[in-house]
């Protein structure tokens, strides 16, 4: 079954805030999975493991400790959803010339939205490295170089950041609609059904349809 990016967009929006993420990350969460979506990458099942992973647990824990030359956790691995926004806030910070070494985290592939947004909002061409793979994002273009297997790579022990000459890779061909793995679909709905208020009897006879009264 395939899906439109913007339906992918809401379900990761309202995933992320069932697992207690407050709205902003969960907002930017919800771009980052249309983004990874709509290159061809496992994108949705990627934010349904970090989900699972870090479900109820707050999220002022899951990213970097402090802000210096490399960036680590005390809850283990480096949530993407919020390293990745931090990475973004930083972007003056990256087009200065500045980089940054991240220590162990999940699915880095998630990180490379965040990437791309901190490129454009200045202008500076960025590379992501992790595991042999090398994703930049120049002139307004994602270049590819040697992913592999890195893109399904659901833990991995440093990703760097820094700015670059480069231009080498292939460029990325972007997708209009995508086809998740039902299982991802299935654990972001799970966590999406949280954000919804239950039923009462007095929701119920006030909401839509036909109440007590069927007129039909």
């Amino acid at each position: 079954m395939t899906w439109s990016l913007n339906e992918i967009e809401a379900l990761s929006r309202k995933a992320t805030r069932g697992a207690g993420y407050p709205w902003g990350l969960a907002e930017e969460a919800g771009r980052a999975a249309r983004w990874t979506c709509a290159a061809g990458w496992p994108g949705a099942l990627a934010l349904a493991d970090v989900l699972t992973r870090n479900d109820g647990v707050p999220a002022n824990t899951l990213g970097p400790q402090t802000l210096g030359e490399t960036w680590t956790t005390s809850a283990g691995l480096l949530c993407p959803l919020v390293t990745g926004a931090a990475l973004c806030d930083l972007a003056a910070d990256w087009a200065a010339g500045r980089s940054v070494t991240l220590g162990p985290g999940a699915w880095p592939l998630l990180l490379v939205p965040y990437m791309v947004w901190a490129a454009d909002r200045t202008g500076a061409p960025l590379s992501l490295d992790w595991h042999g793979c090398t994703i930049t994002r120049a002139d307004g273009k994602t270049l590819l170089d040697d992913p592999g297997a890195a893109l399904d790579r659901a833990e991995t022990d440093t990703v760097h950041l820094s700015t670059t000459e480069a231009r080498a890779g292939t460029v990325l061909t972007r997708l209009y609609r995508a086809t998740p793995m039902p299982q991802a679909v299935a654990i972001l709905d799970t966590f999406a059904q949280r954000t919804y208020a239950p039923e009462t009897e007095a929701s119920r006879l006030t909401g839509a349809g036909a109440g007590l009264v069927d007129n039909d």
